[in-house]
């Protein structure tokens, strides 16, 4: 008799709390229509206080009636389709099924910002798990988590000197034309989850990724690898543009903060280190357009590292920073200079 009581219970709250497909009031009275032959009929001093179901605790129901499924295991599906419009659930489907002792009721919602993967409540008796009237419930909810960074992402911005000491060069030979030096990065990221809440997760994503500095200078000097360091002499043949330009491949650790609500969607700030893939000059000229490459090391650090920052803004591209604690060129072998990139992630 107990179970028949749940069950319906169960039924009742369910689809008043969700709104039925089919519904009508009349007066005090809220009749809930499945099919054309089951009904179930709820009376009320009035319709407010109809309305107020919905604030009902369904789990505290069920704790009070110290109520179970059948124990025959077969599952129950109960199919709610909401009219378009409502604020609350559309097209939920609620599986209930019972296994060895534990509820599970899975929850598929299309229209909730922040889903839910799992619902479970497990009914356990301190005594004996064949009494149900003294059973112990606990429920657990556990969100999707997916770092707004997943996935496959291209960097696009500009790049210029953080810090520049020039030690023995002259400032004016190796100057970067603003607009010229770009930066670009193609990268593949991949998030774990370390908590989840209602509205905001913390993850770690860790990244892959090749990136390249093209430095254009903003005189006409060019770069040259002498033998014991590099210098910057002025190109002979006028040119249009001179660049360096180096490509890393790049390692990154960096914890995300997702934000579910607000302007800000998300918060990532971690560390970096790369490799020197290759490096090289080019020089066009003015006149002719005819351009040159010349591949060597420059004498450029093999490695780079340095920290990062990115921030999420919705309806806006989202923007970029990275800071090398790395010198450009190996010590004594060109100016000490620090580079600094920032853009937007496509």
């Amino acid at each position: 008799m107990k179970n028949v009581i749940t069950a319906i219970v169960l039924t009742v709250m369910t689809s008043i709390a969700a709104y039925a497909e089919k519904y009508t009031v009349k007066g005090d009275t809220l009749i809930v229509q499945f099919g054309n032959n089951t009904r179930i009929i709820v009376q009320a001093k009035d319709k407010s206080e109809i309305r107020n179901l919905k604030q009902y605790d369904l789990n505290k129901i069920i704790r009070d009636l110290g109520a179970t499924l059948d124990s025959s295991g077969k599952e129950t599906y109960i199919y709610i389709n909401e009219q378009n419009g409502r604020k609350y659930l559309k097209d939920t489907v609620l599986v209930i099924s019972r296994k060895e002792g534990e509820v599970q009721i899975p929850i598929n919602d299309s229209s909730s910002s922040s889903s839910v993967e799992k619902k479970e409540e497990k009914y356990e008796n301190d005594n004996d798990k064949s009494n149900s009237d003294d059973e112990k419930i606990t429920r657990s909810v556990t969100r999707r988590y997916k770092s707004p960074r997943n996935g496959f992402n291209a960097l696009v911005g500009l790049n210029t000197y953080a810090k520049n000491t020039p030690l023995s060069y002259n400032q004016t030979d190796y100057d970067l034309l603003p607009w010229g030096s770009r930066f670009v990065s193609l990268s593949w990221v991949r998030g774990a989850a370390i908590s989840r809440g209602k509205d905001a997760s913390l993850g770690l994503d860790l990244g892959v990724d090749v990136s390249w500095y093209n430095l254009m200078f903003d005189g006409n000097n060019t770069v040259r690898k002498d033998t014991k360091a590099i210098s910057f002499p002025t190109a002979s043949n006028d040119p249009h543009k001179s660049k360096l330009t180096a490509a890393y491949a790049n390692l990154s650790l960096m914890p995300t903060l997702a934000v579910h609500r607000g302007p800000i969607s998300y918060l990532s700030v971690g560390m970096y280190a790369g490799y020197r893939l290759d490096s090289y000059t080019k020089t066009q000229e003015t006149k002719k357009g005819r351009s040159e490459r010349i591949h060597s090391n420059y004498f450029l650090d093999n490695f780079r590292y340095g920290f990062g920052a990115e921030l999420g803004i919705r309806h806006f591209p989202d923007l970029f920073m990275q800071y090398d604690l790395s010198e450009l060129f190996e010590t004594n072998k060109g100016p000490a200079v620090r580079m600094i990139s920032f853009g937007v992630r496509l």
